[in-house]
């Protein structure tokens, strides 16, 4: 990770401590469905970012799916038994800063 890349990770944190956090609304997927099938709830996924660091960070093979995910972090980690896909970035709503979950699903790899 750069060090921009952890300053971003430790701005991520702040947010989601201060409650400045959603999950995206994709069209092709259920993030509810996917963090069931982790056996987490939504708080337990939040938690889980908090905990994140260099150690489980990912470079993404393909980062650029869309605009949307430029800046995005990606992070692989082990929940309740199953390899975990993280993509989370900053994002600005209403002129606040959120840090959205944009993926939090099984790694398909």
């Amino acid at each position: 990770m750069t060090s921009s890349q952890i300053k971003a990770l430790s701005e991520i944190k702040k947010l989601v401590k201060a409650g400045q956090r959603k999950f995206a609304q994709r069209k092709d997927c259920d993030y509810l469905q996917d963090l069931l099938e982790i056996g987490i709830t939504e708080e337990e996924a939040w938690n889980q970012v908090l905990y994140l660091n260099k150690n489980f960070w990912f470079v993404d093979p393909k980062p650029s799916y869309s605009k949307n995910s430029d800046d995005a972090l990606l992070f692989k980690k082990q929940i309740n038994g199953i390899l975990v896909y993280i993509k989370i970035k900053i994002e600005v709503e209403n002129d606040n800063e959120m840090a959205v979950c944009l993926s939090f699903h099984k790694d398909w790899r």
